[in-house]
């Protein structure tokens, strides 16, 4: 009988770390964004929770500024991982020459890979979109161009919203106002987002894609090329 207590112990430790292991892969990864502009002000973050909080990043963009060639940036960047904290900030500089140069990386990234768009749709279907707000006031001194200015708006949340839906499942109703401002000239608008997805499915996402890195030429060191270059 002494025999039995191992691997009555063993079973029992085995039953407990597949109980955890569900627990992890079942769990979600919380992505919420946060944008609105103010007048001259801006600001923007992105905040990712994984492992019921053990896993945190946080993007800030307190200063987006446009000089009239290129748009700068302040780039704050915060990550936990088990209770170790990192903090970073840059400054980047995006003109039209670093816009092509990221299409022409992309265009490369999906002639190598093997069904890249394909990988990038099973993937969205797995998010989940919990809330969707954007809220926005037009004004443009002139009560004609102000109505046209709003319809505009309008016409372009409607189809950015009807995009995401075909990609992403919808679980709440999306929330969305245009206000018009007759009287002066203004534009305002504050736009957020909360979206999940299965740690699971991150996880298998994420192994799919370091397979076709593999299999196209050069493999990952090849994609590092691409994305790192000057």
């Amino acid at each position: 009988m002494m025999l039995s207590y191992p691997y009555g112990w063993m079973t029992a430790a085995s039953l407990f770390f597949l109980l955890i292991l569900i627990m992890v892969l079942s769990s979600q990864v919380v992505i919420k964004g946060h944008l609105q502009r103010i007048g001259h002000n801006d600001d923007a973050e992105v905040n990712i929770k994984a492992l019921f909080g053990i896993i945190r990043y946080t993007l800030k963009v307190p200063i987006i500024q446009f000089t009239g060639t290129s748009v700068q940036l302040k780039e704050e960047v915060s990550k936990t991982s088990a209770g170790i904290n990192t903090w970073k900030e840059f400054n980047k500089d995006i003109d039209a020459d670093k816009v092509v140069s990221g299409i022409d990386k992309l265009k490369h990234l999906l002639e190598m890979t093997r069904n890249l768009t394909g990988w990038a749709r099973k993937t969205l279907t797995k998010v989940r979109l919990l809330e969707w707000k954007w809220h926005t006031s037009v004004g443009t001194g002139d009560a004609m161009w102000t109505a046209m200015s709003t319809g505009l708006v309008w016409s372009v949340k409607t189809s950015i919203i009807g995009l995401i839906s075909q990609m992403v499942k919808l679980q709440a109703e999306p929330q969305m106002k245009v206000q018009p401002i007759y009287q002066r000239t203004a534009f305002t608008t504050e736009w957020s987002c909360i979206a999940q997805i299965r740690f699971g499915y991150a996880i298998l996402a994420g192994l799919q894609l370091l397979v076709r890195m593999r299999k196209m030429k050069g493999g990952v060191k090849a994609w590092q090329n691409i994305l790192f270059k000057a």
